[in-house]
């Protein structure tokens, strides 16, 4: 499929695979797509790569971001990561409508051929096809157009800022700033029977807002005046915002336009630096709005399907997005008269510079993927040939399924330059991703449904590096296709799931290992080797200065990532049980209670294993520390030694006789451990990490949270 993509700041447009419909999913095939002058200037720069590097580099939130990782990996490795996000392909688009063509298991309320209309920044990309959750598709009613239910997005937008005035019949209302949402907002204020005053610094927009119905429509200088004139005097009811500007003059602006006890409601992005005295003196209320509305940004709600139900959540980002396509159906809001250019895909970037030019009065473009008048059918694959190749006898075809960070960083790279493997295919449900990474590292081919790779008998091995919840699933079903498995950590998030995965491995006679690469770092070997020859019980003290994550990110949901102990953890519990050639017959654990903002229990925890010689293993898990200190270090003492490996940077030793070393790069056996799998595919080798071990890593991680919500009695 066509998709337009931007990469370092150009609009392209490139073939993708088509995407695949999850649970609560469905695949549409898109009709039209809307680009706003907006938030999509965001994705662009006129200026070329040079310009549009520039512009992240000023973001104050990426400047912090790269603080961070410097203090972390280095400045190499932060180079690198900086290099490889700053030219990733983005996809820009968040409004679009089509018709349904795929419904994934567990869709509510819709079926293939639905119309529909989509919203969201990365599902309703500017696509021939997008899959799309649940909640963030509406259906589009009869007499409604595609190109008019492309504008769902910007309508919901408009509509939550106007629902944040909570204006009554008869008021007047500013509406400052007459883009796309101004435009749309004042009809739907004018809609709810309110008079409008309209403003914004282009006399082409004023004139348009007063051909739709707009009361006045003037420019910011003369916006006092018309206030004063329409209302006597008194001052505005509400104030609604829609202007982009980065200084504060706007808002302090509205503040003046407002009467006593009055409403400001922000829509757009202007500064915010508000003085007290106006604010104070009358009184005023003052909003933002966020987006679309109540779900917005909110995973439980958009991805998984959990409305709000309607006697507590009147109005939804969904129910917006109905509401505001009903209100075009009765002809109580007009669209036509803002679409300033249309354009098919393959025309993209002339859309793109209409709207986005210098000067341009134009409000949006719309994109036009040709859907003919039957019904759109399902492609027959998702496979798009990125290089032609032939088999090569006794290499090992292996298949990557995820291509997030991690498997880009390791599993690609490390795969594409083994000999002994050859990377047939790159398997993502974002078709862009899938592909990037396929071109980048010389796969065969790419795709977005792990199934083609099950079923191609040139793939004998694959990897799994999806989200956590997804790891079982897809490597059962790998196995039953007689395919050798490496799955990322964990194995599985519970210990019931990790035991179909062994059963399903040891019935297919198939080899499964899994992304416990610690033991394979050389610090971690050259340890391992000297403490062999210790006599007596050991101590290891394994502590993880591991940091925060952003508030809801899906490792810290209990259904895709399991949280961060059974995520991470994992990594050292099985190290632990390496070193020591043991499993522990005793877990306890304890949490730190912190009532601190986005900070979870379950990420600062400690836990104790206890084995059957008498040895202990302390695995401290802190997210309330400081990146200036080393992520991870590990500390074994027995036989009057100890031994410490820094940050898989170094390793020192007291009372044995082996000499300190260090480099400058961590090494954490990542190569080492999936040669290791290969070479043992090709019966070069014994496998070292098996599904029994995957199995009792979660199962450690999984009693240790059951003792930190329900410890044992004293």
């Amino acid at each position: 499929m066509k998709q337009v993509l931007v990469k370092g700041g150009k609009v392209r447009i490139e073939e993708v695979p088509v995407p695949f419909a999850s649970a609560g999913q469905a695949l549409v095939r898109v009709s039209h797509s809307l680009i706003s002058s907006g938030t999509e200037s965001g994705f662009v720069s006129g200026g070329g790569t040079a310009s549009f590097v520039l512009k992240k580099a000023r973001n104050p939130l990426n400047i912090e971001k790269v603080k961070r990782k410097i203090a972390s990996v280095g400045l190499r490795g932060t180079l690198e990561v900086v290099k490889s996000k700053l030219f990733e392909a983005q996809a820009p688009g968040y409004s679009s409508a089509g018709v349904i063509v795929e419904c994934g298991s567990g869709l509510a309320g819709f079926r293939v051929g639905d119309r529909v209309a989509c919203a969201g920044v990365g599902y309703a990309s500017h696509a021939e096809y997008n899959v799309v959750p649940q909640q963030l598709l509406t259906p589009i009613p009869d007499g409604v157009s595609f190109e008019e239910a492309a504008y769902v997005a910007l309508g919901a937008i408009a509509m939550q800022g106007v629902r944040q005035a909570q204006t009554t019949f008869g008021e007047t209302i500013v509406v400052m700033g007459l883009g796309l949402v101004g435009q749309l907002a004042f009809q739907i204020l004018r809609a709810a029977g309110c008079r409008v005053i309209c403003s914004d610094p282009v006399q082409a927009k004023c004139d348009l807002a007063e051909e739709l119905g707009a009361e006045a429509a003037c420019a910011p200088a003369a916006l006092p005046g018309a206030v004063n004139e329409w209302t006597g005097g008194h001052g505005a009811d509400g104030v609604v915002i829609c202007a982009a500007s980065r200084d504060s003059a706007v808002t302090h602006s509205a503040l003046d336009l407002c009467r006593p006890k009055g409403r400001v409601v922000v829509v757009g992005a202007v500064g915010l630096q508000l003085p007290r005295e106006p604010m104070y003196m009358k009184e005023l209320d003052f909003r933002l709005s966020c987006s679309y509305g109540p779900g917005r940004y909110h995973p439980a709600y958009e991805e998984r399907g959990l409305d709000y139900p309607i006697g507590y959540v009147r109005w939804t980002e969904g129910r917006n997005m109905g509401e505001f396509l009903r209100m075009v159906a009765e002809k109580k809001v007009s669209v036509h008269p803002l679409t300033s250019i249309v354009r098919p895909v393959a025309q993209a970037q002339e859309a793109y510079s209409a709207i986005l030019e210098k000067g341009s009065n134009a409000i949006s473009s719309l994109i036009d993927y040709g859907l003919e008048e039957e019904a759109p059918a399902v492609p027959a694959e998702r496979k798009l040939l990125v290089r032609a190749t032939k088999a090569q006898a006794g290499q090992v075809g292996v298949a990557v399924i995820g291509a997030g960070g991690f498997a880009s960083a390791f599993h690609l790279p490390n795969l594409a330059k083994m000999p002994e493997a050859s990377l047939e295919a790159v398997v993502d449900v974002d078709g862009r991703k899938a592909k990037a990474a396929a071109e980048k590292h010389g796969a065969r081919y790419c795709t977005s449904d792990y199934r083609e790779v099950l079923a191609d008998d040139r793939v004998k091995a694959v990897v799994v590096a999806t989200r956590h919840n997804l790891h079982p699933v897809i490597a059962i079903e790998a196995a039953r296709a007689g395919k050798h498995v490496f799955t990322e950590k964990p194995l599985a998030i519970t210990v019931d799931e990790c035991e179909q995965v062994c059963g399903a491995v040891q019935e297919a006679g198939v080899l499964l290992s899994v992304g416990f690469n610690r033991r394979f770092s050389k610090f971690s070997q050259h340890a391992k080797r000297v403490i062999d020859g210790w006599a007596g019980p050991k101590m290891i003290l394994y502590r993880c200065n591991a940091g925060p994550l952003p508030a809801g990110h899906w490792t810290c949901d209990p259904v895709e990532g399991g949280g961060r102990i059974v995520g991470e953890g994992v990594h050292f519990f099985d190290l632990c049980c390496w070193l020591l050639g043991q499993d522990p017959v005793e877990v306890r654990a304890d949490r730190a209670d912190t009532h601190a903002e986005n900070v979870e229990s379950e990420s600062n925890l400690t836990a104790i294993l206890r084995y059957p010689d008498g040895s202990t293993a302390t695995v401290v898990y802190c997210s309330l520390g400081h990146p200036g200190v080393s992520k991870e270090q590990v500390e074994i003492y027995g036989n009057d030694s100890v031994i410490c490996i820094d940050n898989y940077c170094g390793i020192r030793f007291a009372g044995v006789g082996e000499k300190d070393y260090k480099q400058s790069a961590e090494h954490k056996g990542q190569f080492e451990l999936i040669e290791n799998w290969v070479r043992a595919i090709r019966g070069e080798a014994e496998l070292s990490v098996t599904a029994q071990h995957g199995r009792r890593a979660t199962w450690i991680a999984q009693e240790a949270m059951r003792k930190c919500y329900s410890p044992d009695p004293a």
